[in-house]
């Protein structure tokens, strides 16, 4: 999980007589401090600057993958053991997100339910478990989302009888959180529930680039009738980071007649890991209570 403590933004002015001039500008993270963050980003910047004297693609500067979030870090809960369990964030429109590296949460949406089933469909058994659970019932395409997707859950606990989902209704679809054990985003069985129960693709691949799940704990700010926050973290100015603690403020506020899921229940054995228990009490506590959802 790629989670930072410390973000820094720096810049290095070029050019010359006739071209320029230009501004090179790199975000770098660190969990050390503020000015290591800064030393990453004055040796990013200088990596740069040589290829572009070499005439070289510029390119990404980050050795593992996909650039992590640049999101400030709000809280971080610990294993017992002091291993990081979760993350909570806030992200580029000022929303909170939980970030939970083995503690799997899926995000459905009614679109991707409705779509009509491919014949090449690697879970190709859900027709069969329809048919098998309601022989009498209407084709599958007729189903409600809601329906499709508990439908879907009873197809895979019937493959996979210790599994235990949490199921919750969102704006525009569902999420689960499995509860009965920690699993890897990368592990060929995550992939397996992602087709399974039809995970947002764009989902899924933040999952895999970040490697950890992720679920929004709080409303998107123009479903609540509010502005973006007014300007990109990390902050260059007093100035900027005294206009920020008052959006937050102000959308505290605006966000408490909100929710942003709805709980629908509970599917499988029933077991709950002790991680899965403290991940789950934090979420519900931040996004059930309230009506109407954003």
């Amino acid at each position: 999980m790629q989670i930072y403590s410390y973000w820094a933004r720096t810049t290095l002015a070029i050019g010359n007589e006739t071209q320029g001039p230009f501004l090179l500008t790199a975000y770098t993270g660190s969990d050390e401090s503020l000015a290591a963050a800064q030393a990453a980003g004055q040796q990013v910047l200088q990596r740069r600057y040589a290829r572009l004297l070499a005439a070289e693609p510029l390119g990404g500067d980050y050795p593992a993958g996909p650039a992590p979030l640049r999101e400030k870090v709000e809280q971080r809960l610990l294993t017992p053991n002091g291993e990081l369990l979760a993350a909570l964030t806030r992200n580029r429109y000022g929303s909170v997100v939980l970030n939970t590296p083995r503690v799997m949460l899926l995000d459905v949406d009614d679109a991707d339910l409705r779509r009509p089933l491919p014949s090449t469909e690697p879970f190709s058994l859900v027709e069969f478990f329809r048919k098998l659970f309601a022989p009498a019932g209407p084709p599958a395409l007729a189903l409600v989302p809601q329906e499709q997707i508990q439908l879907r859950l009873a197809a895979w606990l019937q493959l996979h009888p210790e599994w235990n989902f949490r199921l919750y209704r969102t704006r525009l679809g569902f999420r689960l959180l499995v509860t009965h054990r920690l699993i890897d985003p990368a592990s060929p069985e995550a992939q397996e529930v992602f087709t399974a129960l039809r995970v947002d693709t764009t989902y899924v691949g933040l999952c895999r680039a970040q490697d950890c799940y992720r679920a929004r704990l709080t409303p998107k700010p123009w479903r609540i009738g509010f502005q973006r926050p007014p300007h990109p973290f990390p902050y260059d100015t007093a100035e900027q980071l005294a206009a920020q603690q008052q959006w937050e403020k102000q959308y505290a506020v605006l966000s408490q007649p909100f929710s942003v899921c709805h709980w629908v229940g509970e599917y499988g054995s029933g077991q709950v890991a002790a991680e899965a228990r403290q991940v789950a009490e934090l979420h519900d506590a931040a996004c059930l209570g309230r009506s109407e959802l954003a």
